[in-house]
């Protein structure tokens, strides 16, 4: 008997096929798999989602035209606050006594949300279409859609700017694309560079920039917070795209090589309308990147594969734009108000959790396997259900799919084994192992263990 590595995450050489190791709507949580939650449908808008936030203590959403507030976290219950023009994703942050929603587009306008769910539009002179807000120190900070250079609101009034207040990060002659607030520490991103700002605290250059605080990495989309740091979709200089980790001057590259090829898939209009999100499960922090063909997720330096079953067929994770409130996370995905919980489904969907995993012997020697055994979660499922074992000489074709049940509730020391008279066959060194299922059952697992002969 022979134990097999579990996989870390989603890694390897795409023209390496052997070197490809995966792991889908699950992740490695120190050499144990963890299932990930699944959502629970709470309502729907007939609408299309554009973002979600919180704000003086509600779940605020943008869904087509309409700014809508949950009223009832049970239900996913709603009223319309107010209009928001086009249909264009936003941006938004919120201060101590108001919220500012932008529209990410050319034309698109900015709002203000106070307290009392007054939303107006913001109609000073030197407000422009923008691409990114923040709030810092009383001010919001906005970064025009065209890339000219960012601007500033007065103290507690994000609708109000002066002519002065233009400041622009031209330390590179680089286009103007995010502002995000980072230890208090204003952060302007650009088409090839990332400059710091700190505030002064007068009106008439609210801003000045850090000296050495240039990071040599321009930002692209998907701004996250995450774990005492930020994650965005950017490239060096001239440079493939990948993702990054903003550090102390430098920002890191994070993403592997197979999660670099999925990305230079995408046109840059399509990577800067990325959904970035965040969620704490089990203990576990998990940022997620949502593109239009692909998402994934992140976990302590490893990658692993979101996705959600549509008409039989895998299509990127409805997670959507995700906040927590009262404990909870709550999300947002096309006209769907959903929760995430300990379910086995995504608004009643259910969703493929796969492990591709390999087994090489001492030397690349032919060995011959009898039997596959796995430790998965037992005893916790509301029915039996069905894991299939496929095999593979190159991780490139596959057997046809052995299927074994697993135990029922109270049935904890079921084990899953794929034993046949004839074994599971001759292999020259390397046997590729793709665990699947798409039923509702617990995919956790500890141990998967090989038989040779």
């Amino acid at each position: 008997m022979v134990d097999i590595a579990l996989p870390q995450g989603f890694d390897g050489t795409e023209k390496l096929p052997k070197t490809r190791r995966s792991l889908t709507n699950c992740w490695n949580a120190v050499d144990r798999i963890i299932n990930r939650p699944g959502i629970t449908q709470l309502s729907t808008t007939d609408k299309v989602a554009r973002g979600q936030f919180i704000w003086n203590e509600n779940i605020y959403q943008v869904v087509s035209g309409d700014l809508i507030k949950i009223t009832d976290v049970s239900t996913g219950a709603f009223s319309v606050i107010g209009t928001i023009d086009s249909f264009e994703p936003i941006d938004w942050d919120v201060g101590f006594n108001t919220a500012v929603i932008i529209v990410r587009s050319a034309t698109g306008k900015g709002y203000t949300l106070d307290k009392s769910d007054v939303l107006t539009e913001i109609t000073d002179p030197q407000f422009v279409p923008s691409n990114s807000v923040t709030h810092i120190n009383g001010r919001f900070v906005y970064v025009p859609f065209n890339g000219d250079p960012a601007f500033y609101s007065d103290v507690g009034a994000g609708g109000s700017i002066q002519p002065l207040n233009f400041f622009d990060a031209e330390e590179l002659p680089d286009k103007n694309t995010v502002c995000f607030n980072f230890t208090n520490t204003l952060y302007i991103g650009g088409t090839d560079s990332i400059e710091l700002f700190r505030n002064t605290g007068t009106d008439s250059l609210a801003f000045t920039r850090l000296q050495n605080g240039r990071i040599q990495n321009g930002y692209i989309g998907g701004i996250l917070e995450y774990n005492q740091t930020f994650l965005f979709i950017g490239r060096e200089k001239d440079q493939d795209v990948g993702i990054y980790a903003i550090a102390q001057g430098s920002a890191p590259k994070i993403s592997n090589e197979a999660i670099d090829s999925i990305l230079i898939r995408y046109t840059t209009t399509e990577l800067q309308n990325a959904v970035s999100s965040r969620f704490k499960w089990l203990g576990y922090d998990i940022a997620t990147f949502t593109l239009a063909r692909h998402s994934f997720g992140f976990l302590g330096g490893n990658w692993f594969i979101l996705s959600t079953q549509s008409s039989n067929e895998a299509a990127p994770w409805q997670g959507g734009y995700i906040n927590q409130y009262n404990g909870k996370y709550y999300t947002a995905y096309n006209d769907k108000i959903g929760r995430l919980d300990d379910i086995n489904t995504d608004y009643g969907q259910t969703f493929e959790k796969t492990m591709d995993l390999a087994f090489e012997s001492e030397g690349l020697l032919d060995f011959s396997a009898q039997s596959l055994t796995i430790n998965i979660s037992q005893g916790y499922n509301d029915a039996i259900g069905s894991v299939a074992l496929q095999l593979s000489h190159d991780n490139v074709l596959y057997t046809e799919p052995f299927y074994r049940q697993t135990g029922a509730i109270g049935q904890y020391y079921s084990e899953l084994t794929w034993n046949y008279s004839g074994g599971l066959g001759l292999y020259k060194g390397f046997m590729g192992v793709r665990i699947t299922t798409t039923e509702k059952v617990n995919f956790s697992t500890s141990k998967l263990v090989i038989n040779l002969r």
